[in-house]
């Protein structure tokens, strides 16, 4: 399956500066997908979870950028098939 953005790699979460990394398009997408705004930041958490970060909603991505590569990715390649968070979610979950 193709993927949406740029494949996320562990360096991305310790970058300065620079191009737009990737997982940061993702997460807004995201965030768009659960509702956009406050409702859509709180719900990414759920997304998160289930693409395999195991983490605390303000964990720093760094504080483990393999876990949080993987799920980036995970997402990533599932994007273009969704169209909600619900269809999202249930990608994840199958």
């Amino acid at each position: 399956m193709a993927t949406k953005y740029a494949e996320v790699q562990e360096a991305d979460f310790m970058k300065i500066g620079g191009e737009r990394p990737s997982f940061l398009k993702i997460e807004e997408e995201v965030v768009n997908l659960c509702g956009g705004g406050q409702t859509g930041v709180k719900q990414k958490y759920e997304v998160m979870k289930a693409a395999g970060w195991k983490y605390e909603p303000l964990t720093s991505y760094g504080k483990n950028p393999k876990l949080a590569t993987e799920a980036f990715n995970k997402i990533n390649n599932l994007l273009e098939g969704v169209s909600d968070k619900d269809s999202l979610l249930a990608a994840l979950k199958s």
